[in-house]
Formats: C-alpha cells, sequence, structure tokens
C-alpha cells in the first residue's frame, strides 16, 4: 500500500489548509499574486525550519544529513520568493496549475489504493480526476488575468477540501492495513517462572534422642515451634 505524501496526518493537514487560505486570497483580491507568492515564501520557510528541528531530532538514526538539506533549500528559496516576489508573481498561475497536476496525481494515486481496503473508490477517484484537470486549465490559460487568478483560487480551494477528505479516508485505510496485515503474536515465547531466592532456604537441624517407649529411635526438629 502506497503511504507517499499520507505519511503523516498532520503534513496533509497542512497541506490542504495551506491551499485553501492561498486559494482565498486569490479569490477575494484582485492584487493577491504578489501576496501568495510572500505566502508561500513563508510557508517554506515554516517547513524549512520544522525539517531542520526534526532532522536534529532524528539525528541518531542518520536523518539529519538529508533533513537538513532539505530544510535549508527550503529556507533559502523561500526568503528569495519573500523579498522578491515580482519575480515569480507573474507565473504565479500556471505554478498553482503545475502543484495541482502534480498532487492531483499523487491523490489519485493513493486513493487508487485505498479501494482493496474501503471500497468505495469512486468517488475519491474522480475529486482527484478534477483537480488534475483543473490543473491543465491553468496551463492553458484561456481567459484574462483576472479570471485565470480567481479560477486558481477556486481550484486551490476544492483541492484542499478534496485532500481534507483524503486525508480521512487514508487514515481509515491505514487503521485496516494494521488489522489485517499486522503481524500475529501466536510464536511468543512464554513468560519464564519466577525465580526462587535460595538464599532465603533454611537447613533444619535434627538431633537423635532416645524413645523410651520404643527400643528405637527418632529423630526431633530442634527449631519446631513447641519445644522452643
Amino acid at each position: 500500500m502506497i503511504f507517499f505524501g499520507y505519511k503523516t496526518k498532520f503534513s496533509s493537514i497542512l497541506r490542504a489548509l495551506s491551499a485553501i487560505a492561498i486559494g482565498l486570497v486569490m479569490l477575494l483580491r484582485t492584487d493577491a499574486s504578489v501576496m501568495v507568492v510572500k505566502i508561500i515564501a513563508a510557508l517554506l520557510i515554516v517547513a524549512g525550519i520544522v525539517s531542520l528541528i526534526h532532522g536534529y531530532k532524528k539525528r541518531a538514526e542518520g536523518a539529519l544529513p538529508l533533513m537538513g538539506m532539505n530544510g535549508g533549500v527550503d529556507i533559502l528559496l523561500g526568503l528569495v520568493l519573500f523579498f522578491w516576489p515580482g519575480a515569480v508573481a507573474g507565473f504565479i498561475v500556471a505554478a498553482i496549475g503545475i502543484v495541482l497536476i502534480l498532487f492531483g496525481i499523487l491523490q489519485f494515486i493513493v486513493m487508487s489504493g485505498t479501494i482493496s481496503l474501503l471500497g468505495q473508490g469512486l468517488i475519491p477517484l474522480l475529486l482527484s480526476g478534477l483537480a488534475v484537470i483543473g490543473g491543465i486549465t491553468l496551463l492553458a490559460n484561456p481567459w484574462e488575468n483576472t479570471v485565470m487568478s480567481r479560477l486558481a483560487g477556486i481550484l486551490l480551494i476544492y483541492y484542499g477540501v478534496t485532500e481534507l477528505l483524503s486525508t480521512r479516508r487514508m487514515v481509515r485505510a491505514k487503521e485496516e492495513y494494521e488489522i489485517r496485515f499486522a503481524p500475529k503474536n501466536e510464536d511468543a515465547a512464554p513468560s519464564p517462572a519466577p525465580e526462587t531466592d535460595l538464599a532465603e532456604v533454611k537447613d533444619i537441624e535434627y538431633e537423635k534422642v532416645d524413645d523410651p517407649a520404643e527400643t528405637g529411635f527418632w529423630y526431633r526438629n530442634s527449631t519446631h515451634p513447641d519445644e522452643q
């Protein structure tokens, strides 16, 4: 089962909420391009810082080099976009189109893998396919800039909502996967028997005495409580 892009629920929800927030800005403001670039830059900087912190915490597992490099690239790119947003603002609609196509394809692939576990996967696949079609429309750029900017906003909001739905379905699929394919503990070793502390065992002393009623002998416990 493919978990790529959905390994943690936090990253999926953050991706969805970011898309909705940027979409609302593009939908409600006519001069949204520069602001959207700065929002994306801020998100990249935050993501880079989180990657650095996560890599440092997992440094014992060897995650610091890769996470550190990813975090550094995100922070550097975010700073460039934040201080020079005009260089990217003119291409923001096309950039959103590319993002929608890539994430729509990823969403389609992952949701396809949940059908065998949960069934009824036609609607998630249809929603993912519409996101890809929307991205292709943005790349084609058939209308004027104002219309395309607002269309990009609507499509981002749409993608964010579908991402939240996909995340919920993915969580259910992971739970079902663990139930079906989790290793059984049938061969678990039995619990060891409790150990006896031999140091606490005491020897009982006996002494040989004459029995007046018999010709034989018998042994008396020298530590018997009645004779102490």
